[in-house]
């Protein structure tokens, strides 16, 4: 039986990065275009249900739109806060966690931790999450698929679910992605002394990293060259479309980074992008002082030397 609403997966989007590296910002401003349909907090509460997308049309109608607007993403104070910190937890909003992904993808794959190098999706594996994301979109009310990960590429995968897939990788400054990852939450109990992400290291680079592990910013840099190592195999290997974008260059001119990722992604032009980006307000995370994370110019040195040649 072919998978009901088919053509709703036509030229899915895909956006990824290594995480800390403007993936969250960038793909905010993308996700509030009118004709995709993205993975929601209500879809990751409600793993295995496919109706429940039906809510964005509550949220979003012909009749009004409520949008939370992240603090995070450096939407301007007076938007963030137009409707209020409780209801904003109640609106239907895209995210970016795992549960959802590992259910869909089912056992035997580690989606959330996975490289996934040299992976393919059988075709269980292959009807069941086009069937699910097709239903995502057509219950949502739209006419195209948006994706966001952080972390591995996971592009040999994806492409063999989503052979027309359309990716999108960003990237940033290798001493401030890896300084942001050490002030997180996450990265706290996940790789700030062990690898993380698995199924790319040979038995030497496991070694090394196991020489790295008391630093907690060498053995982030050692994850974030990995990172950066395998997008640029894959990408080699697969040959898919693929535009390389800059967290730096979104800084400078963030008009003409979101209509260049458009143009490549063939998305029309959307007033709710326009009316985003105008109530943001963007400032250079590269250059902020922080008081909790400051590397010595030994260690900055360290990590510039582990992350080449993915230092621009």
């Amino acid at each position: 039986m072919p998978v009901k609403y088919e053509e709703l997966l036509e030229k899915p989007i895909i956006i990824f990065g290594s995480g800390r590296s403007g993936t969250t910002i960038i793909s905010e401003i993308i996700f509030q275009h009118e004709d995709l349909a993205w993975h929601s907090n209500y879809q990751e509460l409600f793993t295995h249900s496919t109706h429940i997308n039906y809510l964005r049309r509550l949220f979003e109608n012909k009749w009004w739109r409520l949008v939370k607007f992240w603090s995070f993403v450096g939407v301007s104070k007076n938007t963030r806060q137009k409707w209020g910190s409780y209801l904003g937890l109640l609106i239907f909003n895209p995210i970016e966690h795992y549960a959802f992904w590992e259910y869909i993808t089912g056992p035997r794959i580690d989606f959330s931790r996975g490289f996934l190098l040299g992976e393919s999706a059988t075709a269980e594996e292959k009807k069941r999450i086009r069937s699910h994301l097709a239903k995502q979109v057509k219950y949502q009310g739209r006419k195209r698929l948006i994706m966001k990960f952080t972390g591995p590429g996971r592009m040999e995968y994806l492409s063999s679910i989503f052979p027309d897939a359309i990716f999108i990788s960003i990237g940033r400054e290798p001493i401030a992605t890896v300084r942001s990852w050490l002030e997180v939450g996450f990265w706290q109990t996940k790789g700030i002394n062990r690898l993380w992400w698995v199924g790319a290291y040979t038995p030497e680079e496991e070694a090394e990293a196991e020489k790295l592990k008391n630093d907690p910013a060498l053995i982030t840099a050692f994850q974030y060259k990995k990172l950066m190592e395998t997008t640029e195999q894959e990408s080699k290997k697969l040959g898919v479309p693929l535009l390389e974008t800059r967290y730096e260059d979104f800084v400078k001119d963030p008009h003409a980074l979101i209509k260049k990722i458009m143009d490549f992604a063939q998305l029309p032009p959307s007033k709710y992008i326009d009316k985003y980006i105008e109530e943001m307000v963007v400032s250079n995370r590269n250059v902020r002082s922080s008081k909790k994370t400051v590397f010595s110019d030994e260690t900055k040195q360290r990590i510039l030397e582990i992350v080449s040649p993915y230092t621009s």
